[in-house]
């Protein structure tokens, strides 16, 4: 048994997963999904009203009974 036919499928396999992704890269370039615009915008999309950047309000490593303001300030 030889291995050509199963060599062959798995360049062609590569070939063709390697043209998938340049093209899905050209797509995103094209797109402008790499714009400092974008990028800044999906950084700050998780803080909100509540939660201001820079200023940590989750509950894990806040020192059990301070406020938040007491313990950023100390």
């Amino acid at each position: 048994m030889t291995l050509l036919p199963a060599l062959l499928v798995i360049v062609i396999v590569a070939i063709v997963g390697a043209s998938l992704a340049l093209a899905a890269f050209f797509w995103a370039l094209r797109t402008k999904q790499f714009s400092v615009k974008q990028l800044n915008e999906g950084a700050s999309v998780i803080f909100d009203s509540v939660e201001h950047v820079g200023k940590p309000t989750d509950q894990l490593f806040k020192k059990p009974g301070l406020q938040n303001d007491e313990q950023t300030s100390g």
